[in-house]
Protein backbone atom coordinates (compact mmCIF):
# COMPACT_ATOMS: atom_id res chain seq x y z
CA UNK A 1 0.00 0.00 0.00
CA UNK A 2 2.94 2.07 0.60
CA UNK A 3 4.32 2.65 -2.82
CA UNK A 4 0.39 3.08 -4.38
CA UNK A 5 -0.30 6.07 -1.69
CA UNK A 6 1.80 8.50 -3.12
CA UNK A 7 0.26 7.92 -6.25
CA UNK A 8 -3.53 7.97 -5.31
CA UNK A 9 -2.08 11.78 -4.42
CA UNK A 10 -0.07 12.55 -7.04
CA UNK A 11 -2.06 15.87 -8.37
CA UNK A 12 -3.09 17.31 -4.76
CA UNK A 13 1.48 17.02 -3.64
CA UNK A 14 2.24 18.20 -7.41
CA UNK A 15 -0.36 21.15 -6.99
CA UNK A 16 0.41 21.87 -3.41
CA UNK A 17 4.40 22.15 -4.09
CA UNK A 18 4.33 23.37 -7.73
CA UNK A 19 5.83 20.54 -9.22
CA UNK A 20 5.83 19.23 -13.02
CA UNK A 21 5.65 15.72 -14.29
CA UNK A 22 9.04 15.55 -14.74
CA UNK A 23 10.11 16.97 -11.08
CA UNK A 24 7.30 14.35 -9.63
CA UNK A 25 8.53 11.91 -11.43
CA UNK A 26 12.03 12.34 -9.65
CA UNK A 27 10.31 12.55 -6.66
CA UNK A 28 8.77 8.98 -7.21
CA UNK A 29 11.33 7.53 -8.25
CA UNK A 30 13.79 8.59 -4.93
CA UNK A 31 12.76 5.31 -3.28
CA UNK A 32 13.44 3.15 -5.84
CA UNK A 33 16.48 4.79 -6.15
CA UNK A 34 17.76 4.37 -2.73
CA UNK A 35 16.05 1.01 -2.71
CA UNK A 36 18.17 -0.09 -5.05
CA UNK A 37 21.76 1.15 -3.23
CA UNK A 38 20.19 -0.73 0.25
CA UNK A 39 19.56 -4.14 -1.91
CA UNK A 40 22.97 -5.21 -1.70
CA UNK A 41 23.42 -5.18 2.37
CA UNK A 42 19.89 -5.62 3.22
CA UNK A 43 20.35 -9.03 1.53
CA UNK A 44 24.29 -9.85 3.06
CA UNK A 45 22.14 -8.71 6.69
CA UNK A 46 18.91 -10.83 5.85
CA UNK A 47 21.44 -13.67 5.57
CA UNK A 48 22.62 -13.00 8.89
CA UNK A 49 20.56 -11.31 11.22
CA UNK A 50 17.74 -13.05 12.80
CA UNK A 51 14.06 -12.53 11.04
CA UNK A 52 12.46 -11.31 13.89
CA UNK A 53 14.52 -8.78 14.94
CA UNK A 54 15.33 -7.38 11.36
CA UNK A 55 11.76 -7.37 10.01
CA UNK A 56 10.25 -5.68 13.38
CA UNK A 57 12.92 -3.03 13.16
CA UNK A 58 12.61 -2.17 8.95
CA UNK A 59 8.39 -2.37 9.73
CA UNK A 60 8.88 0.76 12.14
CA UNK A 61 11.26 2.71 10.18
CA UNK A 62 8.66 1.84 7.58
CA UNK A 63 6.62 3.66 9.34
CA UNK A 64 8.01 6.66 10.54
CA UNK A 65 9.12 7.10 6.87
CA UNK A 66 4.99 7.27 6.58
CA UNK A 67 4.94 9.69 9.45
CA UNK A 68 7.40 11.78 7.70
CA UNK A 69 5.86 11.93 4.85
CA UNK A 70 2.67 13.92 6.40
CA UNK A 71 5.17 16.53 7.42
CA UNK A 72 6.80 17.53 4.58
CA UNK A 73 6.63 20.78 3.45
CA UNK A 74 8.42 20.70 0.54
CA UNK A 75 10.02 18.96 -2.48
CA UNK A 76 12.87 18.26 -1.05
CA UNK A 77 11.64 16.54 2.79
CA UNK A 78 9.49 14.67 0.52
CA UNK A 79 12.01 12.95 -1.10
CA UNK A 80 14.07 12.66 2.02
CA UNK A 81 10.96 10.69 3.69
CA UNK A 82 11.30 8.71 0.62
CA UNK A 83 14.53 7.47 0.94
CA UNK A 84 14.08 6.61 4.54
CA UNK A 85 10.89 4.60 3.26
CA UNK A 86 13.50 2.90 1.22
CA UNK A 87 15.83 2.12 3.60
CA UNK A 88 12.55 0.46 6.39
CA UNK A 89 11.72 -1.82 3.21
CA UNK A 90 14.48 -2.72 1.26
CA UNK A 91 14.96 -6.08 3.23
CA UNK A 92 11.34 -6.92 3.77
CA UNK A 93 10.89 -9.19 0.75
CA UNK A 94 14.47 -10.57 1.44
CA UNK A 95 14.11 -11.78 4.85
CA UNK A 96 10.54 -12.66 4.07
CA UNK A 97 11.98 -15.13 1.50
CA UNK A 98 14.60 -16.08 3.87
CA UNK A 99 11.46 -17.31 6.49
CA UNK A 100 9.37 -18.83 3.55
CA UNK A 101 12.82 -21.00 2.40
CA UNK A 102 13.13 -22.40 6.76
CA UNK A 103 9.75 -23.35 6.17
CA UNK A 104 8.71 -24.82 3.34
CA UNK A 105 11.55 -27.17 0.44
CA UNK A 106 12.15 -26.76 -2.79
CA UNK A 107 9.50 -28.27 -4.55
CA UNK A 108 6.83 -26.58 -1.99
CA UNK A 109 7.74 -23.14 -1.75
CA UNK A 110 6.54 -21.77 -5.09
CA UNK A 111 2.91 -21.53 -3.78
CA UNK A 112 3.97 -19.57 -0.61
CA UNK A 113 6.01 -17.17 -2.96
CA UNK A 114 3.32 -16.49 -5.15
CA UNK A 115 0.88 -15.52 -2.60
CA UNK A 116 3.92 -13.59 -0.52
CA UNK A 117 4.45 -11.67 -3.54
CA UNK A 118 0.39 -11.45 -4.75
CA UNK A 119 -0.05 -9.66 -1.33
CA UNK A 120 1.90 -6.31 -2.38
CA UNK A 121 -0.41 -6.58 -4.92
CA UNK A 122 -3.61 -6.19 -2.56
CA UNK A 123 -1.95 -3.58 -1.10
CA UNK A 124 -2.47 -2.13 -4.19
CA UNK A 125 -5.90 -3.12 -4.49
CA UNK A 126 -6.86 -1.83 -1.25
CA UNK A 127 -5.08 1.28 -1.63
CA UNK A 128 -6.89 3.47 -4.24
CA UNK A 129 -10.09 2.83 -2.38
CA UNK A 130 -9.03 2.67 1.36
CA UNK A 131 -6.59 5.32 1.17
CA UNK A 132 -8.72 7.43 -1.09
CA UNK A 133 -11.39 7.58 0.88
CA UNK A 134 -9.00 9.20 3.60
CA UNK A 135 -7.29 11.50 1.15
CA UNK A 136 -10.60 12.57 0.09
CA UNK A 137 -11.95 12.85 3.46
CA UNK A 138 -9.39 14.20 5.37
CA UNK A 139 -6.32 15.29 3.30
CA UNK A 140 -3.22 13.55 1.85
CA UNK A 141 -0.90 14.24 5.06
CA UNK A 142 -4.01 12.20 7.24
CA UNK A 143 -3.52 9.77 4.99
CA UNK A 144 0.24 9.10 5.46
CA UNK A 145 -0.28 9.48 9.51
CA UNK A 146 -3.00 6.70 8.64
CA UNK A 147 -0.46 4.50 7.31
CA UNK A 148 2.71 5.07 9.37
CA UNK A 149 0.48 4.10 12.23
CA UNK A 150 -0.61 1.09 11.15
CA UNK A 151 3.01 0.25 9.97
CA UNK A 152 4.05 0.74 13.63
CA UNK A 153 1.54 -1.08 14.96
CA UNK A 154 2.33 -4.14 12.65
CA UNK A 155 5.81 -4.14 13.14
CA UNK A 156 5.56 -4.50 17.03
CA UNK A 157 2.63 -7.21 16.53
CA UNK A 158 5.36 -9.58 14.66
CA UNK A 159 7.87 -8.61 16.60
CA UNK A 160 5.90 -10.43 19.46
CA UNK A 161 3.84 -13.09 17.64
CA UNK A 162 6.37 -14.60 14.90
CA UNK A 163 7.43 -18.21 15.95
CA UNK A 164 10.93 -19.73 15.17
CA UNK A 165 11.15 -21.76 11.98
CA UNK A 166 10.91 -25.50 12.45
CA UNK A 167 14.19 -27.42 13.45
CA UNK A 168 15.85 -30.01 10.62
CA UNK A 169 15.02 -33.31 10.98
CA UNK A 170 18.32 -33.95 10.56
CA UNK A 171 20.85 -31.14 11.13
CA UNK A 172 22.92 -29.96 8.16
CA UNK A 173 26.58 -30.47 8.22
CA UNK A 174 28.14 -27.13 9.68
CA UNK A 175 29.93 -25.34 6.95
CA UNK A 176 32.83 -22.97 7.41
CA UNK A 177 31.10 -19.15 7.39
CA UNK A 178 32.06 -17.26 4.05
CA UNK A 179 32.71 -13.51 4.24
CA UNK A 180 30.16 -11.23 2.75
CA UNK A 181 32.78 -10.20 0.46
CA UNK A 182 33.31 -13.56 -0.48
CA UNK A 183 29.59 -14.32 -1.00
CA UNK A 184 28.93 -11.81 -3.09
CA UNK A 185 32.14 -12.12 -5.44
CA UNK A 186 30.69 -15.85 -6.09
CA UNK A 187 27.72 -14.78 -6.33
CA UNK A 188 28.23 -12.06 -9.01
CA UNK A 189 30.62 -14.35 -11.33
CA UNK A 190 27.68 -16.63 -11.96
CA UNK A 191 25.97 -15.55 -15.21
CA UNK A 192 22.78 -16.49 -13.69
CA UNK A 193 22.37 -13.77 -11.44
CA UNK A 194 23.21 -11.23 -14.20
CA UNK A 195 19.87 -12.66 -16.02
CA UNK A 196 18.19 -12.50 -13.06
CA UNK A 197 18.81 -9.14 -12.23
CA UNK A 198 18.78 -7.49 -15.82
CA UNK A 199 15.13 -9.84 -15.85
CA UNK A 200 13.25 -8.50 -13.31
CA UNK A 201 14.05 -4.70 -14.52
CA UNK A 202 11.39 -5.21 -17.15
CA UNK A 203 9.07 -6.96 -14.04
CA UNK A 204 9.60 -3.82 -11.31
CA UNK A 205 9.82 -1.22 -14.73
CA UNK A 206 5.81 -2.49 -15.41
CA UNK A 207 4.60 -3.06 -12.09
CA UNK A 208 5.84 0.54 -11.30
CA UNK A 209 4.92 2.46 -14.30
CA UNK A 210 0.72 0.97 -13.63
CA UNK A 211 1.40 1.52 -9.91
CA UNK A 212 2.69 5.19 -9.93
CA UNK A 213 0.98 6.59 -13.19
CA UNK A 214 -2.10 4.58 -13.39
CA UNK A 215 -4.22 7.19 -11.53
CA UNK A 216 -2.56 10.20 -13.33
CA UNK A 217 -3.56 8.00 -16.73
CA UNK A 218 -7.25 7.76 -15.92
CA UNK A 219 -7.70 11.11 -14.47
CA UNK A 220 -5.97 13.30 -17.61
CA UNK A 221 -6.39 10.70 -21.10
CA UNK A 222 -9.99 9.46 -19.65
CA UNK A 223 -10.38 12.58 -17.64
CA UNK A 224 -12.14 10.65 -14.90
CA UNK A 225 -12.44 12.55 -11.77
CA UNK A 226 -10.16 11.32 -8.52
CA UNK A 227 -12.72 8.78 -7.31
CA UNK A 228 -12.96 7.03 -10.32
CA UNK A 229 -9.74 7.29 -11.23
CA UNK A 230 -8.88 5.07 -7.62
CA UNK A 231 -11.30 2.74 -8.07
CA UNK A 232 -10.92 1.58 -11.72
CA UNK A 233 -6.63 1.82 -10.96
CA UNK A 234 -7.58 -0.99 -7.99
CA UNK A 235 -9.05 -3.66 -10.98
CA UNK A 236 -5.51 -3.98 -13.01
CA UNK A 237 -3.52 -4.38 -9.39
CA UNK A 238 -6.34 -7.36 -8.62
CA UNK A 239 -5.52 -8.98 -11.50
CA UNK A 240 -1.82 -8.54 -10.33
CA UNK A 241 -2.56 -10.59 -6.98
CA UNK A 242 -4.28 -13.71 -8.82
CA UNK A 243 -1.80 -13.41 -11.20
CA UNK A 244 1.07 -13.99 -8.37
CA UNK A 245 -1.11 -16.70 -6.75
CA UNK A 246 -1.23 -18.38 -10.28
CA UNK A 247 2.34 -18.16 -11.25
CA UNK A 248 3.02 -20.33 -7.75
CA UNK A 249 0.75 -22.72 -8.42
CA UNK A 250 1.87 -23.31 -12.21
CA UNK A 251 4.70 -23.32 -11.33
CA UNK A 252 4.36 -26.39 -8.69
CA UNK A 253 2.01 -28.19 -10.95
CA UNK A 254 4.70 -27.80 -13.93
CA UNK A 255 6.95 -29.56 -11.17
CA UNK A 256 4.78 -32.38 -10.43
CA UNK A 257 4.60 -33.07 -14.27
CA UNK A 258 8.42 -33.90 -14.88
CA UNK A 259 9.72 -30.67 -15.34
CA UNK A 260 13.09 -29.81 -13.78
CA UNK A 261 12.93 -26.58 -11.20
CA UNK A 262 14.26 -23.97 -12.61
CA UNK A 263 12.49 -24.91 -16.24
CA UNK A 264 9.42 -24.78 -14.26
CA UNK A 265 10.28 -21.32 -13.40
CA UNK A 266 11.88 -19.87 -16.51
CA UNK A 267 8.51 -21.11 -18.88
CA UNK A 268 5.51 -19.39 -17.04
CA UNK A 269 7.91 -16.41 -16.86
CA UNK A 270 8.89 -16.20 -20.07
CA UNK A 271 5.43 -16.10 -21.61
CA UNK A 272 4.20 -13.75 -18.88
CA UNK A 273 6.58 -11.28 -19.51
CA UNK A 274 5.82 -12.21 -23.15
CA UNK A 275 2.07 -11.12 -23.11
CA UNK A 276 2.76 -7.94 -19.96
CA UNK A 277 4.38 -6.42 -23.26
CA UNK A 278 1.49 -7.38 -25.82
CA UNK A 279 -0.64 -5.92 -23.41
CA UNK A 280 0.92 -2.93 -22.45
CA UNK A 281 1.77 -2.08 -25.47
CA UNK A 282 -2.05 -2.32 -26.75
CA UNK A 283 -3.11 0.31 -23.53
CA UNK A 284 -3.12 3.43 -25.72
CA UNK A 285 -4.21 1.77 -28.63
CA UNK A 286 -7.52 1.19 -26.91
CA UNK A 287 -10.69 3.56 -27.80
CA UNK A 288 -12.75 3.18 -24.37
CA UNK A 289 -11.84 2.55 -21.16
CA UNK A 290 -13.13 -0.15 -20.77
CA UNK A 291 -10.96 -1.91 -23.43
CA UNK A 292 -7.66 0.07 -22.17
CA UNK A 293 -8.83 -1.34 -18.25
CA UNK A 294 -9.12 -4.89 -20.03
CA UNK A 295 -5.58 -4.46 -21.80
CA UNK A 296 -3.93 -3.65 -18.04
CA UNK A 297 -5.45 -6.33 -16.17
CA UNK A 298 -3.98 -8.56 -18.77
CA UNK A 299 -0.66 -6.99 -18.38
CA UNK A 300 -0.68 -7.18 -14.39
CA UNK A 301 -1.81 -10.52 -14.38
CA UNK A 302 0.77 -12.02 -17.11
CA UNK A 303 3.31 -9.64 -14.56
CA UNK A 304 2.38 -10.99 -11.65
CA UNK A 305 2.90 -14.72 -12.88
CA UNK A 306 6.41 -13.49 -14.29
CA UNK A 307 7.53 -11.81 -10.69
CA UNK A 308 6.25 -15.25 -8.83
CA UNK A 309 8.30 -17.24 -11.46
CA UNK A 310 11.70 -15.18 -11.20
CA UNK A 311 11.62 -14.84 -7.28
CA UNK A 312 11.30 -18.54 -6.93
CA UNK A 313 13.62 -19.14 -9.17
CA UNK A 314 15.99 -17.18 -7.33
CA UNK A 315 15.39 -19.51 -4.76
CA UNK A 316 16.67 -22.70 -6.36
CA UNK A 317 19.91 -21.52 -7.95
CA UNK A 318 22.12 -21.04 -5.03
CA UNK A 319 22.78 -22.66 -1.58
CA UNK A 320 20.03 -21.61 1.03
CA UNK A 321 22.46 -19.80 2.92
CA UNK A 322 22.94 -17.09 0.29
CA UNK A 323 19.07 -16.91 -0.83
CA UNK A 324 18.55 -13.49 0.64
CA UNK A 325 21.66 -12.07 -1.14
CA UNK A 326 20.87 -14.22 -4.45
CA UNK A 327 17.42 -12.32 -4.21
CA UNK A 328 18.97 -8.74 -3.50
CA UNK A 329 21.12 -9.07 -6.60
CA UNK A 330 17.94 -9.69 -8.71
CA UNK A 331 16.16 -6.95 -6.57
CA UNK A 332 18.83 -4.31 -7.23
CA UNK A 333 17.99 -4.64 -11.42
CA UNK A 334 14.28 -4.82 -10.16
CA UNK A 335 14.64 -1.69 -8.42
CA UNK A 336 16.66 0.07 -10.80
CA UNK A 337 13.76 -0.25 -13.23
CA UNK A 338 11.45 1.08 -10.61
CA UNK A 339 13.46 3.90 -10.23
CA UNK A 340 13.82 4.24 -14.27
CA UNK A 341 9.80 3.63 -14.83
CA UNK A 342 8.58 6.63 -13.12
CA UNK A 343 11.16 9.27 -14.21
CA UNK A 344 11.48 7.92 -17.63
CA UNK A 345 7.65 7.86 -17.58
CA UNK A 346 7.37 11.26 -16.32
CA UNK A 347 9.69 12.81 -18.82
CA UNK A 348 8.21 10.98 -21.96
CA UNK A 349 5.04 12.80 -21.08
CA UNK A 350 6.44 15.71 -19.98
CA UNK A 351 7.86 16.16 -23.30
CA UNK A 352 4.83 14.05 -25.47
CA UNK A 353 2.30 15.32 -23.50
CA UNK A 354 0.91 12.26 -23.89
CA UNK A 355 1.11 8.32 -22.29
CA UNK A 356 1.54 6.86 -25.84
CA UNK A 357 5.09 6.57 -25.85
CA UNK A 358 5.32 6.10 -22.05
CA UNK A 359 3.70 2.82 -22.82
CA UNK A 360 5.24 1.74 -25.82
CA UNK A 361 8.33 2.12 -23.74
CA UNK A 362 7.90 -0.04 -21.13
CA UNK A 363 6.71 -2.68 -23.69
CA UNK A 364 9.60 -2.68 -25.60
CA UNK A 365 11.96 -3.12 -22.01
CA UNK A 366 9.46 -6.07 -21.07
CA UNK A 367 10.34 -7.56 -24.72
CA UNK A 368 14.09 -7.66 -24.64
CA UNK A 369 14.08 -8.53 -20.83
CA UNK A 370 11.97 -11.84 -21.55
CA UNK A 371 14.46 -12.25 -24.76
CA UNK A 372 17.25 -12.52 -21.49
CA UNK A 373 15.30 -14.65 -20.21
CA UNK A 374 15.22 -17.18 -23.47
CA UNK A 375 19.17 -17.13 -22.94
CA UNK A 376 18.97 -17.19 -19.02
CA UNK A 377 17.11 -20.43 -19.89
CA UNK A 378 20.15 -22.11 -21.43
CA UNK A 379 22.48 -22.03 -18.72
CA UNK A 380 22.49 -24.67 -16.26
CA UNK A 381 20.65 -22.98 -13.31
CA UNK A 382 20.71 -26.02 -10.72
CA UNK A 383 21.89 -25.42 -7.22
CA UNK A 384 25.26 -25.68 -6.32
CA UNK A 385 25.73 -28.01 -3.21
CA UNK A 386 28.20 -25.09 -2.34
CA UNK A 387 29.96 -22.22 -2.71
Amino acid sequence: MDRTALAIVNTDIAREFGLSYTSLGLVLSSFATIYMVCQIPAGLAADRIKARPLLTGCLVVWGLAQLLTAWASNAGTLVGARCLLALGEAPLFLVGTKIITAWYNSAERAVPIGLFNASSSLGQVLAPALLGLIAHQFGWRSMFCTLGGLCILLGLAWGMFYQKSPTPEHEPVAKPQQTARQELTFLLAQRVSWVLAIGCASIIYLQWLYSAWLPTYFQTVRHLNAAQAGFLSSIPQLAGFFGSLSGGVIIKLLGKSGYTPSRACYQPLIIGLLIAAVATAAVPLCPTTFLSLVSMAIALFATGIAMTGSWTLGTIVVAEESIATMEAIQNVGGSLGGALSPLLTGFIIQHTGSFTLAMEAGSMITFVCACIYIGGARLKTERPQTL
